[in-house]
C-alpha cells in the first residue's frame, strides 16, 4: 500500500500520499451540483454577497445588499472575511458559487494535511510521524462533520491555518528575530480572520504551548516576541475586530447568544460512539441528529500514549524487555512536557463538552468560555490534541508496520463519513439575489433600531405622504438613488435598514442624521407596524430632486482598514524578505 522505503526518505512522498488519500475523502464533493447541509447554502450566499459587494466597489465589503428580504445587513462589518474573500476569488475565475464553495472546502482539507505535516515534522524531525499525525488531523469524524454535515467553511478554514500557527511558533523559538515574528503574526492573523470562535479556542492553546517552549529554552526574549506576534496579528485583523469590539452595540448580537450553550452538551457515550447522521443538534441524546464522535482510532491513540507515559514514569523497570522497547531513550524533557500538555488538553476538552453538573458549573462560573456557543465545537481541539499524540506514538515506536496499521485504522474508522446526504441544485442567480433571510442562525447582526428580526418583502421605495413621481431608480449593494417630481412636499420610505455608515443626500447636499430624515426607534407596535421601523423615511421638498443613499465607512472602520492594511503589508514584506534570505543562504 505504501512504499515505506521511499516514504522514509522523502517528505515529498509523504505529501503525495496525503494528497492521494484526500481523493477518497473528497470525492463526494465532485458530484455535480450541490448538497444538503446545515450551513452550506448560507455560507455560499455569503460568498455571493461578498463577491457582489466587491463588484460594487466595497473594499472591504461591509454591507450585504439583498439579505433580510432585500433590507440588507451589516454582516461583513463583524464577520470573519477570509473564507468569503477566497470564495469570491475562486468564483471570479469562472466557477459557479456552489463549485467555488466545494473547491474551497476541498482545499481546506488538503492544506490542513500539508500544514499539519509541516508542524509535526518540525517537532519530531521524522516524516513517518508527521505523516500519521497529518492523517489523524484530517481524517477525524469532526472534520467530516464540518464538510458533509454542517458544511462550515469558516471552521474548516480556521483549522487549516491552526497547524501553521503552531509550526511558525516552533520556528520562532529556534530563530528569535523579527522575520519570524512577522510570519507568526501573519498566520495568527489569518486564523483570526477565518473564524473567531475557533481562534478563541486555538490561540490560548498556542500561547500555552509557546510558554512551555520558552520555559525549557529559558528564553524571556521568545516570550516577548510571542506577545508581539499576537499584538501584531490583532492589528492585522483590526479590519474585523475593531468594529466588532467598538460597534457591537449597534446590533443584537449579545442578546442573541446569551447562554446559548445551555442544552448543547453531550454525553460520554456520544463522544465514544454516536450514529452518523445529517440532522441538527437539538440537545439531548434522543433528539440529536448528528454525530459527536471523537473517533475510535483517535481514542485508541490516547490510550496508547497513556500506556507509553506510564512506562516512562516507571522506567525503573527498564530491565524488563517489554518496558525497554516501549520507553524512548531520546525523549527530551521538552518533548515529554509537550506530550503531557496535549494529553491534558485532550482530557480538559472532553470534560468541557460533557453533560455533567460539574461541567455546567464550570461554564457558569468561567463566563468567557460562553463565547463558544456549542460546547461540542471543542471537538476541533480534541482533533489537534489526538493528531499530535498520534505523531508521538509513531516517533516513539519507530515502526513502519505501525505506520500502516494506524493509517489503515483511521481510514477504516472514517469510511462511512465520506459522503453527502442528498444532492441539491442551486444556480448562481439564487445566490446573487439571495434575499430569504439573514444568512445567520439567530439574526444576530440585525441593527438595534429594528425591533424585530422578521422581514416582509416590500418595494425599495414607498410613498408615505404626498404624491411624488419616482423616476430613474438605480441601486447596488451600497447605493440607492432615484429622482422625484412633486408639486407638494412629500415623504418617502427607503426600505434599507438604518446602520451607521449610510448617508443621505438630496441634490448633493448631505442630510444631518436624525434631523432631516426619520429613523424610527422605540415606537409602540400599536402605533406603527414594526415591519416599517428601523429604515429611512425622508422628507422631500416640492419640485425635482435627486435622492442618494450611499453606504460609506465610519471613521472607526476607516482607521481599522488602514491599520490592517499597514500591518499586513509590513508583515508580508518582512516575511518574504526572510524567505528570500534563507533561499540565498542555501
Amino acid at each position: 500500500m505504501i512504499n515505506m522505503k521511499l516514504f522514509s526518505k522523502s517528505d515529498f512522498a509523504a505529501i503525495l500520499m496525503i494528497l492521494f488519500l484526500s481523493i477518497f475523502a473528497l470525492k463526494s464533493l465532485a458530484i455535480p451540483g450541490f448538497y444538503t447541509s446545515h450551513d452550506g447554502v448560507t455560507h455560499t450566499a455569503r460568498i455571493a454577497q461578498y463577491y457582489q459587494a466587491l463588484k460594487d466597489g466595497q473594499f472591504p465589503p461591509r454591507w450585504a445588499g439583498t439579505l433580510n428580504k432585500d433590507f440588507g445587513s451589516p454582516i461583513f462589518v463583524y464577520i470573519y472575511p477570509l473564507p468569503y474573500f477566497f470564495g469570491s476569488v475562486i468564483h471570479s475565475l469562472g466557477f459557479s458559487f456552489t463549485d467555488s464553495f466545494e473547491i474551497l472546502m476541498a482545499l481546506t482539507f488538503i492544506f490542513s494535511g500539508i500544514f499539519s505535516f509541516m508542524w509535526f515534522k518540525e517537532v519530531w524531525q521524522n516524516s513517518k510521524a508527521a505523516f500519521v499525525g497529518a492523517i489523524f488531523y484530517t481524517w477525524v469524524p469532526y472534520r467530516f462533520v464540518l464538510i458533509y454535515v454542517r458544511a462550515s467553511i469558516s471552521e474548516s478554514f480556521a483549522y487549516t491555518f491552526a497547524p501553521l500557527v503552531f509550526w511558525s511558533m516552533i520556528r520562532l523559538s529556534k530563530n528569535i528575530n523579527p522575520k519570524w515574528v512577522a510570519t507568526c503574526a501573519l498566520f495568527i492573523g489569518f486564523l483570526l480572520l477565518s473564524q473567531n470562535l475557533v481562534a478563541g479556542m486555538v490561540l490560548p492553546v498556542v500561547l500555552a504551548y509557546s510558554l512551555i517552549l520558552a520555559i525549557f529554552q529559558k528564553s524571556i526574549k521568545f516570550i516577548q516576541f510571542t506577545f508581539i506576534s499576537y499584538i501584531w496579528a490583532f492589528l492585522i485583523s483590526a479590519i474585523t475586530y475593531t468594529p466588532a469590539l467598538f460597534e457591537r452595540h449597534f446590533i443584537r448580537f449579545d442578546e442573541s447568544f446569551r447562554s446559548f450553550y445551555v442544552g448543547q452538551f453531550v454525553t460520554l457515550k456520544q463522544l465514544i460512539h454516536s450514529p452518523w447522521g445529517y440532522g441538527f443538534s437539538f440537545g439531548g441524546t434522543d433528539q440529536d441528529g448528528m454525530s459527536f464522535q471523537i473517533g475510535l482510532a483517535h481514542i485508541l491513540v490516547v490510550l496508547t500514549v497513556i500506556l507509553v507515559l506510564v512506562m516512562i514514569l516507571f522506567s525503573k523497570f527498564k530491565n524488563v524487555r517489554l518496558f525497554k522497547k516501549l520507553t524512548p531513550k531520546n525523549l527530551s524533557r521538552i518533548h515529554f512536557s509537550v506530550v503531557i500538555f496535549f494529553l491534558s488538553l485532550y482530557i480538559l476538552s472532553v470534560f468541557l463538552m460533557l453533560d455533567t453538573d460539574l461541567t455546567h458549573l464550570f461554564w457558569k462560573i468561567f463566563k468567557p468560555i460562553g463565547m463558544i456557543d456549542r460546547p461540542w465545537r471543542i471537538l476541533g481541539i480534541t482533533a489537534i490534541s489526538t493528531s499530535f499524540l498520534a505523531s508521538f506514538v509513531i516517533w516513539n515506536f519507530k515502526s513502519k508496520i505501525l505506520v500502516i496499521i494506524m493509517t489503515v485504522a483511521v481510514l477504516i474508522a472514517n469510511r462511512n463519513h465520506l459522503r453527502i446526504n442528498l444532492p441539491d441544485i442551486y444556480d448562481d442567480d439564487f445566490y446573487t439575489n439571495y434575499t430569504r433571510d439573514s444568512a445567520t442562525q439567530l439574526n444576530e447582526f440585525t441593527p438595534k433600531w429594528r425591533p424585530t428580526a422578521q422581514f416582509e418583502y416590500r418595494p425599495r421605495i414607498e410613498v408615505i405622504n404626498g404624491d411624488p413621481e419616482i423616476l430613474n431608480v438605480y441601486q447596488k449593494s451600497n447605493l440607492v438613488s432615484f429622482n422625484t417630481e412633486s408639486a407638494n412636499d412629500a415623504q418617502v420610505r427607503i426600505n434599507v435598514l438604518y446602520f451607521p455608515g449610510w448617508e443621505v443626500y438630496i441634490d448633493g447636499n448631505e442630510l444631518k442624521k436624525d434631523m432631516e430624515y426619520f429613523v424610527p426607534t422605540e415606537i409602540s407596535d400599536l402605533i406603527q407596524d414594526p415591519n416599517t421601523l428601523g429604515v429611512f423615511e425622508i422628507n422631500i421638498p416640492s419640485g425635482k430632486h435627486r435622492i442618494l443613499l450611499k453606504f460609506r465607512e465610519t471613521p472607526l472602520r476607516k482607521s481599522a482598514n488602514m491599520l490592517s492594511a499597514g500591518s499586513i503589508t509590513l508583515a508580508l514584506v518582512i516575511a518574504i524578505n526572510r524567505f528570500k534570505f534563507r533561499y540565498h543562504d542555501a
